[in-house]
């Protein structure tokens, strides 16, 4: 409790500290979000007392402003800014918040190493298991900082679920070492960070790969957060490595789902398709082909006959096909419910 206290003043210093530094330099909120590498959303909250960026943050301040980082932290903004902080709000959920996300988690995911622009493989050969690991540690600062470990591609989903089992309540150390020497698959180090209303989580494996995985951030009351699924850009693996943007479910249990239904929720449900006009048009021309109406279509010759058919699917297919496919994948509220749901019945 003491340390929540300490936090909330050392936010409130750091949000007052930041503002008055934005207008001493007459720059921006957006301006200083850019040139430090952070999210605008994370500078608001910053600069609002609402949470406490991690060391990076005041490194990468020391070098443009030539701060002094002890009292950046510890002294408020001076008498004149008083205004301002009537306006700062402390954090009374943040770091709790953040604590909700910490745990051990399976992750879900396709396959991209053998995909060539066609996917012809099975479930169970293109859905692929992990860990996910989020833990909490202290800086130099003593400020808490929020960081990731990951072990990914697995391809067999009964090993992960036993990594789980058996890393599960053990040291974050132990957690971590055994993912850094588990000789089946990737090991990726990174970090967490927050906005209002989503999760980002950034991880890299060596400089080989980095993935940003980011999830909606939930708002319960709960204890912790279960899992969700959210987008996750990478490079591929396989012979040809490319960057990729997926789906990927993350659950802190064991799901009751099959492989088969694991692949469908990570599809975001099916196409929707609807035919209605073309399947009136088909007839019409149907009955104009085959039917003696008077018109001259019924005097085409068989094989023209088929080929104006073929064309006319081929049409209806290539429309729907178009219409269907992803020139973004977007993660609603409604698909992340449906994923939260499976893994309440994993707790059943």
């Amino acid at each position: 409790m003491q340390l929540d206290e300490k936090m909330k003043k050392i936010a409130v210093n750091v949000g007052s500290n930041l503002k008055r530094l934005i207008a001493q330099n007459k720059t921006t909120q957006k301006k200083l979000a850019e040139l430090l590498d952070v999210a605008p959303a994370s500078m608001t909250e910053y600069c609002n007392g609402r949470a406490v960026p991690n060391i990076r943050f005041f490194v990468l301040l020391k070098e443009l402003y030539n701060i002094n980082i002890d009292e950046f932290l510890m002294a408020g903004a001076p008498a004149s800014n008083a205004e301002d902080s009537s306006n700062v709000h402390p954090l009374p959920e943040n770091l709790s918040t953040y604590e909700k996300y910490c745990g051990l988690y399976i992750v879900y995911y396709f396959d991209t190493g053998r995909y060539k622009g066609r996917d012809t493989q099975a479930p169970k050969e293109s859905v692929t298991f992990g860990l996910l690991y989020i833990y909490k540690s202290m800086s130099s600062l003593g400020i808490p900082e929020y960081k990731c470990a990951a072990l990914l591609g697995l391809k067999d989903r009964e090993e992960a679920e036993n990594c789980r089992t058996a890393w599960d309540n053990t040291t974050v150390d132990a957690v971590v070492n055994s993912m850094k020497n588990h000789e089946a698959g990737n090991y990726y180090l990174g970090g967490l960070e927050m906005s209002q209303d989503h999760v980002f989580i950034s991880l890299e494996h060596g400089k080989t790969d980095k993935a940003y995985l980011i999830v909606h951030r939930v708002e319960n009351n709960k204890g912790c957060y279960i899992g969700g699924i959210g987008t996750v850009n990478s490079i591929s693996k396989g012979r040809e490595r490319a960057p990729v943007i997926q789906y990927m479910g993350l659950s802190r249990n064991k799901l009751s789902m099959s492989v088969e239904e694991i692949h469908h929720c990570l599809l975001l449900g099916t196409p929707n398709v609807n035919m209605e006009a073309e399947t009136e048009e088909l007839i019409r021309t149907f009955k104009a082909l085959y039917m003696d109406t008077g018109e001259t279509l019924n005097e085409f010759t068989e094989y023209q006959k088929t080929v104006m058919v073929r064309s006319m699917l081929e049409r209806y297919v290539r429309k729907s096909l178009e219409r269907n496919t992803f020139r973004y994948g977007k993660v609603s509220a409604n698909d992340d419910d449906e994923w939260y749901q499976a893994i309440k019945e994993a707790e059943k």
